[in-house]
């Protein structure tokens, strides 16, 4: 009988997994991950762009060379759908979660709960509202990023412009830190206005669209600023298509394979790298230290770099090598 339980438990415990539905589920060697507590699992805001495949996939790499199990779950840009899949691992024991947060405050009940059990956890790129409820967070300033991309704008354009600003998602630390940026360097240049502003939620099809309609307004618009890659690309095609590419000069934050090589194209004036694979690395670092119970540094803040033509080939170099 007491057999026949533990079959049956087992069982539930199978369906429990396969009900969290990852993205995808990469499985290290069995004989070093044979229990629950020695799986770690990342959450995304999504899976749709360069920047936060690369994220994962330095997440991944480094999660496997400590010798542990991955798991990364695809929130689809939904707070509530990440904290669901947050709550189904924290009730299967894994040993510590990363999260990248869809926003600063939908994913804080989850991680409050979990907390509440002991879970280890680590926050990656993006903050939350309760920062204190992790035991690490590794990424880059939000705030600082924004600021080094609109001084760039600055030290190009010279003593003022017209721009148009495309954010990220509402509410997202990206989107509320950059744009933060954004005015404390537009505000320190009064010659600098903003013409446009609009969320194209990270993608580039959103972005062309939203340029498109700007660009027919008539309105003078002398640069169109991104708060990251995919949604400057949008930007720098509708650009293109009005004959303007050059006069109106183009912005982006990540430094994406993509975006280096639209900066040597000519396509964008320069986009703010924020350190993605190490940001990975040092998540994944963290949250293995934390299982084996070692100290981990509360903040963990990577560098940016603005890549313009003059440096964008070796980095570009640098990531096709990878």
């Amino acid at each position: 009988m007491r057999r026949s339980i533990a079959a049956a438990a087992a069982a539930v415990l199978a369906l429990g997994l396969a009900s969290c539905t990852p993205a995808t589920e990469m499985k290290a060697d069995p004989s070093k991950a044979t229990t629950q507590s020695k799986q770690i699992a990342l959450f995304m805001t999504h899976m749709s762009n360069e920047f936060t495949i690369a994220l994962s996939g330095s997440v991944k790499a480094q999660v496997e060379a400590r010798g542990y199990e991955y798991k990364v779950y695809d929130a689809n840009k939904d707070a509530e759908r990440q904290q669901t899949q947050i709550e189904q691992a924290v009730n299967l024991g894994v040993g510590a979660i990363i999260i990248e947060p869809v926003s600063v405050d939908g994913v804080v009940p989850a991680v409050r709960q979990a907390a509440s059990k002991g879970t280890n956890i680590v926050i990656v790129n993006q903050r939350i509202s309760e920062p204190s409820l992790a035991k690490a967070y590794v990424g880059a300033d939000a705030v600082k990023t924004g600021r080094i991309l609109m001084e760039q704008v600055v030290k190009d354009l010279g003593s003022g412009g017209e721009l148009a600003l495309l954010l990220g998602p509402m509410g997202s630390d990206g989107q509320i830190g950059r744009s933060a940026g954004f005015k404390e360097v537009m505000d320190a240049n009064q010659g600098f206005k903003t013409a446009f502003e609009a969320s194209a939620n990270w993608e580039t099809a959103p972005a062309l669209s939203t340029v498109e309609n700007w660009l027919n307004s008539g309105k003078t618009i002398n640069a169109v600023v991104s708060q990251n890659d995919g949604m400057a690309i949008g930007a720098a095609q509708a650009v293109a298509a009005a004959g303007k590419t050059g006069e109106i000069k183009v912005y982006g934050v990540d430094a994406t394979s993509e975006g280096l090589q639209a900066v040597l194209d000519g396509k964008l004036a320069a986009t703010v790298g924020q350190g993605t694979q190490e940001q990975g690395k040092k998540a994944a670092d963290a949250a293995a230290d934390l299982i084996e119970g070692k100290t981990v540094p509360a903040e963990t803040i990577v560098e940016n770099v603005v890549y313009t033509k003059a440096n964008a080939a070796e980095a570009l170099a640098a990531l096709k090598s990878k």
